[in-house]
């Protein structure tokens, strides 16, 4: 489909649908690529072995922080636009297989992240005519959406521009610390389990968090500072995965 092609409404929200999985697979991306580099952790305890690499870390994981707001904001438009939350994974984009990245996937890191980020970015373009055209087939609270989206969320490539200036260079056995996803390990095994069902507890948590406004009166859960308390408590275990050089699965959705 050509990017100039007008869409109808309904194929806006198609569009907003696939893009809410792909957000969803970036999200596991960089969570993994954050783990497979060490996460924040000191080099004796299985994080990067220079600060540059530490730093790099930090950044894949602030880019998942990112891709979570990305998530929230296309989720909220399709909701608007009378669609349900869409929380699935995309499984692939582009012609790229999305999903927690293999030891092979990850030996090739900077070009599998650029071409994810521009395949990513270039989906996007699909939206601008519903916002650039004399006559937007949007309206309302929706049209506003997606012009906050197109506005915020179509950076991806620039989002990881910096890998390649850290990693030229280097061999993956350089900057790679975590790279096993299988383990017969009963304590490992207890841990993998463990961040697998806080995975899927999040991600049930942030499909109520991002459905429908209740307007009964009747208070609403505390979604968000669950979703919140979910994440942190996933960001420990991924830390005591690391440790052990072992990444996780992101098998519970």
């Amino acid at each position: 489909m050509s990017t100039d092609e007008p869409l109808t409404r309904e194929q806006i929200l198609d569009e907003l649908d696939v893009l809410a999985k792909v957000e969803h697979a970036l999200i596991v991306e960089y969570l993994s690529v954050q783990c497979a580099l060490g996460h924040d952790l000191p080099a004796e305890q299985g994080g990067a072995t220079t600060d540059a690499l530490h730093n790099l870390a930090t950044d894949v994981g602030n880019l998942a922080v990112s891709q979570m707001r990305h998530f929230k904001n296309v989720n909220r438009a399709l909701v608007d636009g009378g669609r349900s939350v869409q929380v699935e994974r995309a499984d692939s984009i582009d012609g790229i297989a999305l999903g927690p990245p293999s030891a092979a996937q990850l030996e090739r890191l900077v070009e599998r992240e650029e071409h994810i980020a521009w395949a990513v970015d270039e989906r996007y373009k699909r939206l601008r005519p519903a916002v650039e055209s004399g006559t937007p087939v949007l309206e309302g609270q929706l049209l506003d959406d997606v012009q906050f989206i197109l506005d915020t969320c179509t950076n991806h490539a620039g989002g990881v521009a910096g890998m390649r200036t850290v990693l030229d260079g280097l061999a993956p056995a350089d900057f790679l610390r975590a790279t096993r996803r299988e383990t017969t390990d009963p304590f490992e095994l207890g841990l993998l389990s463990v961040a697998d069902r806080t995975y899927g507890l999040l991600v049930n948590i942030v499909r109520e968090w991002l459905g429908p406004d209740d307007s009964s009166g009747v208070l609403l859960p505390p979604f968000r500072s669950w979703a919140s308390d979910a994440m942190s408590t996933l960001d420990e275990i991924h830390r005591l995965l690391v440790q052990r050089l072992l990444l996780p699965q992101f098998t519970a959705a």
